[in-house]
């Protein structure tokens, strides 16, 4: 049996402090085809560094604080396993302009960076990163004029078939005011 990984570190229980469920109300989205692909930096699953193809940049995809849900699920294969990355946004707004964001959703790949409420010890796992190495695409977008909950557009955006290999990515520069400069940065890029 070939053995592509081997354990070599545990998990370390912090009994006094429990995880922040949620994440905080905007994500970007990046065309997937945006990313420079020669300037991904990643080491231990962690990206510190991400540059966008000149003339592009990111887009803020506003939502209500905490309503942004993301899912990662292990895909086991026949042989090796995959990650399946899910992201349920909802709008609470009817416009022409988030209409028109959602069908060009219908046929575009993305990749979303979120911004976790947890942060970890050092701020380490604020931001991760959805799809990057396969793309994220409009799997659902479920919508009724009832309103339930004030939520008017509810969308899935999925790796589906695509599987990544790894949990989605943190995305950590030295330190959390550069990371959140870097990341900030990518929407006005």
């Amino acid at each position: 049996m070939l053995t592509c990984a081997m354990l070599s570190a545990g998990a370390v229980l912090d009994s006094c402090k429990r995880a922040i469920a949620g994440v905080n109300s905007d994500v970007i989205l990046i065309n997937y085809e945006d990313i420079n692909r020669l300037s991904l930096t990643i080491d231990k699953n962690v990206v510190s560094n991400l540059e966008l193809k000149a003339g592009t940049k990111g887009y803020k995809f506003e939502c209500r604080d905490g309503s942004p849900v993301g899912e990662y699920n292990l895909v086991r294969g026949t042989y090796l396993p995959g990650w399946e990355h899910v992201l349920n946004l909802v709008t609470l707004v009817k416009s022409q302009e988030i209409k028109d964001t959602i069908e060009t959703l219908s046929f575009a790949k993305v990749v979303a960076i979120v911004d976790n409420k947890e942060r970890g010890a050092a701020d380490e796992v604020r931001y991760e990163i959805y799809g990057l190495e396969s793309g994220l695409e409009l799997m659902e977008s479920n919508n009724t004029t009832e309103y339930a909950d004030e939520v008017v557009y509810n969308i899935k955006l999925s790796t589906g078939d695509a599987k990544e290999n790894a949990m989605p990515r943190s995305a950590y520069k030295t330190d959390p005011t550069t990371t959140e400069t870097w990341i900030n940065g990518l929407v006005t890029a």
